[in-house]
């Protein structure tokens, strides 16, 4: 069951911090927005999926029970686009897309979600659902086309209060044939030629972007859950619009409380591909260690701008081999004759007064730059004490405590890699290929150059059934 202390939280639907208190017992229903993966996932997908994971993990550290769902969008108008451009099925193209996304989420260790579910395995259930909107007035048919009527739902703008001027610009993508409302959204898409389509009442089409969500939340999370989440550009109009869709449709508040990430730059500016500054995920991991990154992304507030650059990641790596130190310190520390005294106890009395604050901070809004803060107070604690030095159960205990918490922001180093290690596995694989090709091709003369050579340099070629590989001597 939850700990005594409560957790609160900003609400974007309100603008006020509130308790977090689950709809069903000690159980959270938590529902993310996932990727369009039309592309590599990007350093702002990072952003919002570390700020969430964090959320998670204090939830469940906490001792809440959390359902995590985030969807994939594997139906939208830039997959369409991009597929149409590559001539990939766009099906394939999103599946392949996120499962490389997935591989460096891992890698940042962000936990997956429980549940993933595909806008193409759900077309039944959006069908049904807009059946029902338009069944209460809510949504009408126009030349194969389906739409929203925002004007029969009065309490359309809730959480983001937008003018004339931003309805009309957050629907400018949609299609305008049998439109009655300017502002009014697609909720069904008449298919084109070459495009992928579904059967419907309304004829061959796809869904829009903003009904998926609210379908796979109701089937999945039911018609009121805890907590939608999303990266602060989803608020208008895909929040809002998820809003106004769901509550229409089942005459039930749709979500209790809403948490948006703050926007991540590059440099001071915008993230884009026309800057020159465009960083995905995958590049960024392949030059800083995957806690280096989770470390930049909190040390500030999951609802605050962030931005990325060399001085940050430098500030970031700096910090990570402080923690690295203290742990190298107080395992170095284990070996030696420590004894209990009144020093000791002085000391593990700080690590749970820096424990302490770190559960404070957590509980007010997930606050990791203050948690953040009392995890180096830790370190400085942890490398008094092997210092000192105290015994070694003063020491296991005091590990323990720290890796628990490390743990929580995901930023407890791993062993300590080499800047080459991934450039000297890449001319390892490279040699092999060579060898492989040169043999095949009997010329032995070069594969056992290439063997002879590695065998100087410390590495031994063994051939197996699976193929030949590489390992040191």
């Amino acid at each position: 069951m939850p700990r005594e202390h409560p957790i609160v939280a900003e609400n974007s639907l309100t603008g006020k911090k509130e308790r977090v208190v689950p709809l069903e017992g000690s159980r959270v229903r938590m529902y993310v927005c996932g990727l369009t993966p039309y592309d590599a996932a990007h350093l702002g997908h990072a952003r919002t999926y570390v700020g969430f994971d964090v959320i998670r993990r204090w939830l469940q550290h906490r001792g809440y029970g959390v359902l995590h769902v985030q969807n994939i969008t594997d139906v939208e108008d830039k997959i369409i686009d991009r597929a149409m451009q590559t001539g990939d099925d766009p099906l394939l193209l999103a599946e392949r897309n996120h499962k490389l996304a997935e591989e460096d989420f891992a890698r940042l260790r962000i936990l997956p979600p429980h549940l993933t579910p595909r806008v193409s395995e759900f077309i039944p259930q959006i069908v049904e659902l807009i059946e029902r909107l338009i069944a209460r007035g809510h949504a009408y048919e126009g030349k194969g086309n389906v739409y929203f009527s925002v004007g029969s739902f009065p309490q359309y703008g809730a959480l983001t209060h937008p003018n004339q001027e931003q309805m009309l610009e957050g629907v400018r993508k949609d299609v305008a044939e049998g439109k009655r409302g300017a502002e009014d959204f697609a909720l069904w898409k008449a298919a084109k030629p070459g495009e992928i389509w579904w059967d419907s009442p309304w004829g061959k089409g796809r869904p829009g972007w903003h009904i998926e969500c609210s379908a796979m939340s109701n089937t999945l999370l039911g018609a009121t859950f805890d907590i939608h989440g999303g990266g602060m550009d989803l608020k208008f109009p895909h929040h809002e619009n998820e809003i106004a869709q769901s509550e229409a449709a089942t005459g039930q508040p749709f979500v209790k409380t809403w948490l948006h990430c703050g926007f991540l730059t590059v440099q001071g500016e915008k993230m884009s591909k026309s800057l020159g500054n465009f960083v995905t995920l995958r590049d960024a991991l392949a030059k800083n260690e995957p806690e280096v990154l989770r470390l930049l992304f909190v040390s500030t507030h999951y609802r605050s701008r962030i931005d990325y650059s060399e001085a940050a990641l430098a500030q970031s790596a700096v910090v990570v081999q402080r923690i690295r130190t203290a742990l190298e310190n107080v395992e170095h520390a284990k070996g030696k004759d420590g004894r209990s005294d009144v020093e000791e106890h002085r000391l593990l009395a700080q690590l749970d007064h820096a424990k302490q604050r770190f559960e404070q901070a957590m509980d007010n809004d997930f606050d990791t730059p203050g948690a953040l803060a009392q995890l180096l107070e830790m370190v400085g604690v942890l490398n008094k004490m092997a210092s000192h030095p105290v015994s070694r159960t003063a020491l296991e205990r005091g590990e323990l405590q720290f890796r628990t918490y490390a743990n929580v922001l995901g930023v407890l180093p791993g062993a300590k890699q080499s800047a080459s290690a991934g450039a000297e596995q890449g001319l390892l694989d490279l040699l092999l290929q060579v060898r492989q090709e040169a043999r095949l091709a009997k010329q032995f003369a070069i594969s056992d150059k290439v063997r002879d050579g590695l065998a100087a340099l410390g590495f031994v070629i063994e051939d197996s059934a699976d193929g030949p590989r590489v390992r040191r001597t």
